[in-house]
Formats: structure tokens, sequence, C-alpha cells
């Protein structure tokens, strides 16, 4: 009998701790939870424009006259260090393909052959149009910018200074309710899509510079 009742305690003392367990780690994720989600346009427009990094996964569809191309991309930002990486995933021709712009050096890298090419001094990291940090760039300094809301999303929307004719107009789609980036739509001079973005994962905000640099511990000699 006084076996049993030390197992009932020690099962007790066990639900506790377990329980105690559960409600801290649901606490902490609460904690990193969405902070943008059944916001106002504006509290949410505030948020995207003053983001510090982001870290996504993105599917990319690139419209020409002729044809489309999909690739599927790793997207990495760092607004205080300006650093920037783009890594190529798919297609498989072109995986482990990245680029990491570091404060004024641009490295590109392939992993799979082990060859490397760095540039210094380079000061074009806006030129990307693919990231959201370039958008960020574009809503900022354009006089055409706007936020709305449509169909539950809060839509930022741009017109660019350049003489690209094939890039002229960005789009981003925020889900209210969720909080969540969910696309860019990037247009040309007829409003006609030329680049579409979808961010299958996206963290706003969460991101460490060791994480962005792991991959350029290691220069290779060889040129691209």
């Amino acid at each position: 009998m006084k076996g049993k009742k030390i197992l009932i305690l020690v099962a007790i003392v066990i639900a506790i701790f377990l329980g105690l367990f559960l409600m801290k780690n649901n606490y902490k994720f609460s904690k990193k939870g969405n902070n943008i989600s059944n916001k106002s346009a504006d509290e949410i427009e505030k948020y995207i424009l003053n983001m510090d990094s982001y870290s996504a996964v993105v599917q990319v569809t690139i419209k020409s006259n002729k044809n489309q191309n999909i690739y599927k991309l790793k997207q990495q930002y760092l607004k205080k260090e300006n650093i920037y990486k783009q890594e190529a995933i798919e297609p498989q021709n072109i995986a482990g393909v990245q680029f990491l712009y570091n404060n004024g050096e641009l490295k590109i890298e392939n992993t799979k052959l082990k060859l490397s090419k760095i540039y210094t001094d380079y000061k074009y990291i806006e030129s990307n149009e693919l990231s959201l940090n370039s958008f960020i760039e574009d809503y900022i300094e354009s006089e055409n910018s706007k936020c709305y809301e449509k169909d539950g999303k809060v839509i930022l929307e741009t017109e660019i200074k350049n003489n690209n004719k094939y890039i002229l107009y960005k789009k981003l789609y925020i889900n209210k309710a969720q909080g969540n980036i969910e696309k860019m739509e990037i247009e040309d001079e007829t409003q006609n899509d030329r680049i579409y973005i979808l961010y299958n994962e996206i963290e706003i905000n969460k991101l460490k510079k060791e994480e962005i640099l792991a991959f350029s511990l290691k220069t290779f000699e060889e040129d691209i």
C-alpha cells in the first residue's frame, strides 16, 4: 500500500511539472507569434516598412513574352548590418547557387561546384527586385505609394522609379486575419504581371547575423 501511494505521488508530481512545462512553452509560443494579425491597415503598413529582418522561402514565377520560368528561393535580410542573402533551391540545375551582399561586398557562390566570386564596393543591392527590402525601398521613395484593404487583404502598392518598362508597379498582399505576407506582384507598364512571388514561409524580425553568414565561412579561390 505504501509503495502504491509513493507511485501515485510521483505520478502527480510528474503531471504537475509536465503541466507547468506545457504552459511555459505555450506562453513562449504566444509571445513569438505574429505581431500584426488583426491589426489595422496603417499598423500593418508601419510594421512592414520598419522591418528589421526577414527570412523567407519563396516561389518566383517570371513571365516573358514567350514563356515563364518558376524558381524556389530562400531569402534572408538584416537591415542594421545591411546584409542580404539569396539561395536557389529549385530548379535542380541551379540549386545551391547563392549570393550574399554584405555591406558593400557581393559574393556569388556555387556550393555544389565549390566556386565563388567576390565583388567589392558593390552598391546595387536595391536592384534585386525579388527582395522584400527592395519593395520597402521603392515604397518609401515613391510619391505614388498607397495602402488599402480589399477582400480581407491589406495591400501595399507602389510605382517604381526606373527605366524598365517591364518592372513598373509592385503590390504586396498581407492576410489581415493571419498577419502573414502572402504574395508580391510585379507588373509592367500595362499592369500585366511579369513577376509573381508567393511566400510559402516567412519570418519577420527573428533572423540572427550568424544564421545568414553561416555559408560564407569558407571562400573558394576559383571564379564562377
